[in-house]
């Protein structure tokens, strides 16, 4: 087969390059902090947004896995909230399926991460697009030991990094 095609022949694309790259005033930046009861603040490194057929899943991580220091915070929300307060009872059906605080702790001579599972909380959540804002957050659970802790904080995260024209 002969290619008739004329060197010169414009290619065509629906591609369109930019001419800049993304605005950095719009960037969509993920971060995490909170306190927790007698431990150093809590500074997420990374943050990890999911969803299942149902729920979303926030997991808000510091330190390296592996290590001592290694800690996450998690969130497991109803799909499709909208902005508002929600409030967490464990053990009662609602819109926040679960929130725990993962630590390392040492049971029965066994190194381990615990999972301190909540107890009570509240949330504030703004949703816009694919951001998901808890402008403030706080629930209670319980440590390796049955030691109460508090877990305080904010987190933002969305599923794009940035809104490109």
């Amino acid at each position: 087969m002969v290619d008739n095609t004329p060197k010169s022949a414009a290619v065509n694309s629906t591609h369109k390059p930019q001419k800049q790259g993304p605005q950095t005033s719009r960037l969509r930046v993920s971060e995490a902090t909170a306190t927790v009861t007698g431990r150093p603040d809590f500074n997420a490194d990374d943050i990890l947004l999911g969803s299942g057929l149902n729920t979303v899943s926030i997991a808000a991580s510091a330190a390296t896995f592996g290590s001592y220091e290694y800690r996450v915070i998690n969130f497991t929300l109803t799909l499709g909230l909208e902005s508002g307060q929600y409030t967490f009872t464990s053990g009662q059906a609602g819109d926040i399926h679960a929130l725990s605080y993962v630590e390392f702790a040492t049971i029965g001579g066994n190194e381990v991460y615990y999972n301190c599972e909540g107890l009570s909380g509240t949330l504030d959540l703004q949703v816009e697009g694919s951001t998901y804002t808890l402008t403030a957050f706080s629930f209670s659970a319980k440590d390796s030991e049955g030691i109460d802790l508090t877990v305080s904080g904010n987190l933002a995260v969305s599923s794009t990094l940035c809104e490109c024209d």
